[in-house]
Parts: C-alpha cells; sequence; structure tokens
C-alpha cells in the first residue's frame, strides 16, 4: 500500500503561518483606512480643509471600487491569475495609492506644479484634497482586491471546523488595525503633522507587501506538492 503522501496543508504550523503572514498584511491595511479617521482637526488646520472634504476622504477609498467596477474587476484577475499574483498586485497597489496620498500632504507637492493645477478647477476643494483622494480611491482598489484573495487563501489552506476559525481570526487580528490606528496615529501626527501619521502608516503597508510576498513562496510550494493549481482555465 502507498503511503498518503503529506502536504504543508497537513502540517498545523504551516497552515497557521500562512495565515499570519496574510494576517499581518490585514491588520496593516485597514490601520491604513483608519489612519487620518483621528486627524480631522488638524487637517483642517493644516490643510484648509472642511468637514465636508474630509468625510469625502473616506468616501474615496469605494470610488473606484463601485463606480468603475474595479472590485469585480479584482475577482475576475483572482480567478485568472490566481492568488499569488493577485496578492502581490494588491499589496503594490495599496503602496502604491498610499504614497500618492502622503505626497499630497506634503510640502513638496504643495509648492509644485501638480499642485497649481489641480487648484485650478473646483477650488472650494483644496488640490491636497484631491490628490489624496485620487490615492485613497487606488488604496481602496488594492485592499479590496487583498481581501477577496485572502479568503480564497483560507479556503485553499483550511478545511472543515477549522474554516470558519481561520476566517474569524484573520478578520479579528485585521480589526486590530482600527483599535491600533486611533492610539498611534495621534502620536505619530505630533511629531511630524498629519503627513507624517500617514507615512508611518505607508512604512506599515511595505512590511505587508513583504509579508505578502513571504507567503507566496508558502503558495507555490504548496501547489507543487498538490499538483493543483488556483488558476481558472476555462
Amino acid at each position: 500500500m502507498n503511503a498518503i503522501q503529506q502536504t504543508l496543508r497537513d502540517s498545523s504550523w504551516a497552515r497557521w503561518t500562512a495565515l499570519l503572514l496574510i494576517s499581518i498584511t490585514m491588520f496593516f491595511a485597514y490601520f491604513f483606512v483608519d489612519v487620518a479617521a483621528p486627524l480631522q482637526t488638524m487637517l483642517e488646520k493644516s490643510y484648509g480643509w472642511s468637514p465636508v472634504t474630509f468625510g469625502m476622504l473616506g468616501g474615496s477609498e469605494f470610488f473606484l471600487n463601485v463606480f468603475a467596477g474595479f472590485l469585480i474587476l479584482s475577482g475576475i484577475i483572482l480567478d485568472k491569475k490566481g492568488i499569488r499574483f493577485t496578492l502581490i498586485t494588491a499589496g503594490l497597489t495599496m503602496v502604491i495609492g498610499a504614497a500618492i496620498k502622503f505626497f499630497a500632504l506634503t510640502d513638496a507637492f504643495a509648492a509644485s506644479g501638480l499642485a497649481t493645477f489641480l487648484n485650478s478647477f473646483i477650488p472650494s476643494l483644496p488640490a491636497s484634497a484631491k490628490l489624496a483622494f485620487f490615492g485613497f480611491a487606488i488604496f481602496g482598489v488594492g485592499v479590496e482586491m487583498a481581501g477577496i484573495t485572502v479568503s480564497k487563501t483560507i479556503v485553499k489552506w483550511f478545511k472543515g471546523k477549522e474554516m470558519a476559525l481561520a476566517m474569524g481570526l484573520e478578520m479579528a487580528i485585521a480589526r486590530l488595525g482600527v483599535f491600533a490606528v486611533f492610539s498611534l496615529s495621534p502620536i505619530y501626527a505630533e511629531q511630524g503633522g498629519p503627513s507624517n501619521a500617514v507615512f508611518m502608516g505607508m512604512a506599515f503597508l511595505c512590511i505587508g507587501f513583504i509579508t505578502f510576498f513571504i507567503y507566496t513562496f508558502m503558495d507555490s510550494a504548496l501547489e507543487r506538492q498538490t499538483g493543483v493549481s488556483d488558476i481558472t482555465t476555462g
């Protein structure tokens, strides 16, 4: 009788390590989602934002996903290109969006020709807000893409009664990022203004990109062992 071949998925430490890697990224992603939430007063004072402008910042995260269909496109990419490609794409998109949002709050942007151009239309919205909206919308595409990919990743590694537990733990770890931001973001802002808080959020996302990247090696190893790909070919 042939021995049953064991895979990484059969190892508890490998399963939970894979979960930890993707959960860390989502922790940092949710941190960045709300990184500006405690900073409304600072943004209004330092950048001339109105309460309405600040409220629009939160909504900009969902703009491309809802009105341009990027969330649906993310699902198509996941089916056609697989988990590894989509995780890397999502991580890179989040970092790029975060970098744009950070740049929008810097003195370098305020003195640039881009700021002058953005101020030439819709004068009720400061140029910093317009660029921050754009960056946050790009980030929003990445974070939602990451969310659906993480769900598929958990299904790939966990079966039976562990699957719901793994999903719950991943979401709990991710939501801790929201809790952390209200403690840490004001501290970072006090040390260098709102742009510093956004910069730290961007730095955390870079770490999250690395953990996504590390996970892809585990994913690749599992596929080699099982001979089963998550890419849809039909």
